[in-house]
C-alpha cells in the first residue's frame, strides 16, 4: 500500500532533494548507492529529506510522522549501504530540526550543503499531487485484487451456510416454501439456457465447450460486472505531472492497476486446481465447480495481464530497451505474459480433451514458469505477497498429495474384465482409508508413465477398495489391451491418492426418501449410495444386462427397491427380488473371488428387501421422476444422480420444470463431475 504509509511525501521530496548538492562519498554497499547512501546515512541530506517529507505531509499527526520515518528505513534498507530501523530516521530527523537553514537563505544551490534545509516546497506542490494520485492508483489496484477474493469469499461463506445447514437437515424444511422453490426453479437447478446443455458439451466434438449451470452463470455475471467497474472507476490521472500529459499517466494507470489485479488472482487459480482444497468440504462444492472458477479466474487474469502489457508497453514508448540489461524486469514482464497466452492456448479443448495427459504436464510446467517470471518481474518492485501465498498453496496442496501417495503406497492390485470395456480393479483397503459413497481417488498404474493418473470413484467390498473403469483412451486403453492379452485378469501395482469427496451421503440421508438415479461409469457412488439408504428407490438405466450383473457384489447390500432399464436388449420386463436376481447370476460370476465362495455368500443373502424389475426399454427421464416424486407418500425427497451427460441434463430441465409443482421438500445431490 502506498497512500498513508509515506510514500507520496518521501519520494516527493527525494525530487526536491535530488536538485542539491552534498559533500558526501557515497559507501556503495547498496543496489542505488550512488544517490541513496547520501539521503540515507549522511545527517544533511538525510534531515533535508525528512523535514521536508513531515512539512510536505497532509497529515501532521505524530503517528503518520512515525510512517514516514517507518518508510525512509523501508527506502533505504532496499536501495542504500545502510540498513537501519526507523528509530535511526527519527534521530537523524530531531537533529536536522536543531540545525535547520531555510532554504530561501541559501544563496547559492550550485555548492554543496552542510545543513539540513528542504527544498522549494511550493515547486514540489504539483509533483506530490501526482504522487498521491499515483500511489492512489496502486492502492486501488491491491483494493480491488483484495475484492475479486473477497467476492469469492462471499460465495464461499453463502456456500458453506447452505451446506451446513444440508448436514444439518435444516434445508429439508426449507425447501419446501414457495421462495425456496423459485430460487431452485430459476437458480439452482436449471442449465444456463432454458433446455439447455451444462454436463454435455457445446459445439463440435473437436472443439467441445462446457458451458456453466445457471447459479455459475449468475456468479460469472458478477464477476464480469466487478471486473468491468474494477477496470474503469476512479483513476486520478488529471491531478499533477508526474507521468507527463494525463494521457500517458492514463496508460501507466492502467497499467499498474492490471497489474495488481492480475496478481491478485494467481493465489486463486492454484487454489481452485487444488486436490487438497479444504473449501471442497466446507462449500459443498464438487470439483468440477473449482475448476470452472479455475478457468474463469484464468481468463480474468490472462486478461488482466495482457491489458498491463499492453499498457506498459505503449507507455514505455520503446524506451525500455536502453535498460534490458541494468533493469531486465521488462524482459521477464514479457516472457510471463507469453506463458500465459501459451497456458491458454494449450488448455483450449482440443487439447485438454484429448491429449489430457500431455496436457497437463505441460500446464503445470508452463505455470510454474509464469509465476517464476512473475517473481523475477516483481521482484524490486513489490507484490510478492500474492506470489508467496500462491506458492505456499500449491506447496501445501502437493505436500499433502505426496503424503496421501506414500501412505497408500504401490500395492498389488488385481485388474479384471467385468464387462463392455469395463475393467474392476480390487487393491486391499488401508485401515486409515476414510470412506463414504461417492469417495474418489487418483489411481497411479506403475509404468513408464508414473505420474500419469486419473479420478475413479471408489467402492469398498469386504476388505478390498474397489474401482470401476470404463475404457477411454490413455492409460485405460493400455490396461484394457494388457487384460485382453491375459485371459481377461492380471495383477499391477498401482497407487490410490486419496480418498476425495464423498459429501453426499450425510446430508441424502436427512431426507425421509431418496430417489437415487444411475447410469454409465457413474454408477458405482450411487450404487453404494444405495446401500446405506433405508427408504426410496433406485432407477438404474444401463445399455445391457451384463452391465448389472457386474456390480453384483454391491448390488447384494441394497435394501431399497430397483428400476433397471436395458436400453440395447430386448428382452421380457419381470418384476423380482435382488436376491434372486443375484442367485440368477451365480453361475455368469465375474468377480475375481471363486465361485464355491461367491455361491455361499448368495445363498446366506438374506438382508436385500427391495424389489427388483427389469424393464427393456429406453425409460422417459421426465416422467419417471415426476411420477416418482408424486406418488411417493413422503414429504421430503432427496435426489442423488451421476450418469452419462445427456441423463444429467435431463434430470435438471426435469427439476426446474416440476419443482414448483411438486407439494414436498426437494433437493438435488449432482455427482457428476467433468473433469
Amino acid at each position: 500500500m502506498g497512500q498513508g504509509i509515506g510514500a507520496a511525501e518521501y519520494w516527493t521530496c527525494d525530487t526536491g532533494v535530488s536538485e542539491l548538492i552534498f559533500d558526501y562519498t557515497p559507501l556503495m554497499l547498496g543496489s542505488y548507492s550512488s544517490f541513496y547512501d547520501a539521503i540515507c546515512g549522511y545527517p544533511p541530506a538525510a534531515g533535508t529529506i525528512l523535514i521536508c517529507a513531515v512539512e510536505m505531509a497532509d497529515d501532521k499527526s505524530e503517528a503518520f510522522r512515525k510512517k514516514i520515518f517507518e518508510y525512509a528505513s523501508t527506502a533505504c534498507n532496499k536501495y542504500s549501504s545502510y540498513l537501519e530501523d526507523w528509530t535511526f530516521y527519527e534521530a537523524q530527523y530531531l537533529n536536522a530540526t536543531k540545525y535547520y537553514k531555510p532554504f530561501e537563505e541559501i544563496t547559492n544551490t550550485s555548492l554543496p550543503i552542510y545543513y539540513p534545509t528542504t527544498p522549494n516546497m511550493t515547486a514540489l506542490g504539483p509533483e506530490y499531487i501526482g504522487y498521491k494520485a499515483y500511489y492512489f492508483n496502486l492502492d486501488s489496484g491491491t483494493w480491488f485484487a483484495v475484492g475479486i477474493c473477497g467476492y469469492f469469499l462471499l460465495l464461499i461463506v453463502i456456500s458453506a451456510l447452505f451446506n451446513f445447514a444440508r448436514y444439518a437437515g435444516v434445508t429439508k424444511s426449507i425447501n419446501n416454501s414457495s421462495f425456496a422453490k423459485l430460487c431452485q426453479k430459476y437458480v439452482i437447478f436449471p442449465t444456463m439456457a432454458p433446455n439447455g446443455k451444462f454436463s454435455q458439451f457445446w459445439g463440435s466434438k473437436w472443439f467441445p465447450i462446457f458451458l456453466p449451470n445457471r447459479i455459475q452463470f449468475i456468479t460469472d455475471v458478477f464477476l464480469f460486472g466487478l471486473q468491468i467497474a474494477f477496470y474503469c472507476v476512479s483513476y486520478r490521472y488529471k491531478e499533477g505531472w508526474w507521468f507527463g500529459t494525463p494521457e500517458h499517466a492514463w496508460q501507466r494507470y492502467v497499467a499498474d492497476r492490471t497489474g495488481i489485479m492480475a496478481f491478485g488472482k494467481i493465489p486463486l487459480l492454484v487454489l481452485f486446481a487444488g486436490r487438497n482444497n479444504f473449501l471442497l468440504w466446507i462449500t459443498g462444492w464438487s470439483y468440477s465447480t473449482f475448476l470452472h472458477f479455475h478457468k474463469v479466474v484464468a481468463w480474468w487474469m490472462s486478461l488482466d495481464t495482457l491489458i498491463h502489457s499492453v499498457a506498459y508497453t505503449i507507455n514505455s514508448l520503446g524506451y525500455y530497451v536502453l535498460y534490458i540489461k541494468t533493469e531486465p524486469y521488462f524482459v521477464y514482464g514479457i516472457i510471463a505474459t507469453i506463458f500465459c497466452g501459451l497456458i491458454l492456448l494449450f488448455a483450449l479443448p482440443p487439447f485438454r480433451v484429448f491429449y489430457y495427459e500431455y496436457f497437463l504436464v505441460v500446464h503445470v510446467t508452463f505455470a510454474v514458469i509464469f509465476v517464476a517470471m512473475c517473481w523475477w518481474h516483481c521482484n524490486t518492485l513489490g507484490w510478492l505477497e500474492w506470489l508467496i501465498a500462491t506458492c505456499c498453496v500449491w506447496a501445501f496442496d502437493r505436500i499433502l498429495r505426496v503424503i496421501r501417495m506414500f501412505a497408500f503406497g504401490y500395492r498389488t492390485a488385481t485388474l479384471t474384465v467385468v464387462g463392455d470395456e469395463l475393467i474392476k480393479v480390487e487393491v486391499p483397503k488401508p485401515a486409515w482409508w476414510r470412506h463414504q459413497p461417492g469417495t474418489y481417488g487418483y489411481i497411479y498404474f506403475a509404468g513408464i508413465l508414473f505420474w500419469e493418473n486419473h479420478p475413479f470413484t471408489t467402492v469398498v467390498e469386504g476388505n478390498n477398495l474397489c474401482a470401476y473403469i470404463r475404457v477411454k483412451k490413455g492409460v485405460t486403453y493400455r490396461m484394457w489391451n494388457k487384460l485382453l492379452k491375459n485371459n481377461n485378469t492380471m495383477t499391477w501395482k498401482v497407487s490410490v491418492e486419496g480418498p476425495y469427496g464423498g459429501n453426499v451421503a450425510t446430508p441424502l440421508k436427512k431426507y425421509d426418501e431418496a430417489l437415487l438415479i444411475a447410469g454409465g461409469s457413474g454408477v458405482p457412488g450411487i450404487l453404494e449410495n444405495a446401500t446405506q439408504v433405508s427408504s426410496g428407490k433406485l432407477i438404474w438405466i444401463s445399455q445391457t444386462l451384463q452391465g448389472i450383473k457386474a456390480y453384483h457384489n454391491l448390488l447384494k447390500n441394497v435394501n431399497i427397491d430397483v428400476e433397471v432399464y436395458i436400453t440395447r436388449e430386448q428382452g421380457e420386463s419381470r418384476v423380482t427380488s435382488i436376491e434372486q436376481f443375484l442367485t440368477e447370476t451365480e453361475t455368469t460370476d465375474l468377480s475375481t473371488d471363486n465361485s464355491e465362495k461367491e455361491s455361499t455368500e448368495l445363498k446366506a443373502l438374506s438382508n436385500s428387501k427391495g424389489n427388483f424389475k427389469i424393464f427393456y426399454v429406453r425409460p422417459n427421464i421426465e416422467e419417471l421422476i415426476d411420477s416418482n416424486i408424486r406418488d411417493s407418500p413422503s414429504s421430503s425427497i432427496g435426489i442423488a444422480a451421476c450418469g452419462p451427460p445427456v441423463l444429467m441434463d435431463s434430470i435438471r430441465h426435469t427439476l426446474a420444470s416440476h419443482v414448483t409443482n411438486w407439494e414436498k421438500s426437494v433437493d438435488y445431490f449432482d455427482e457428476f463431475q467433468i473433469w
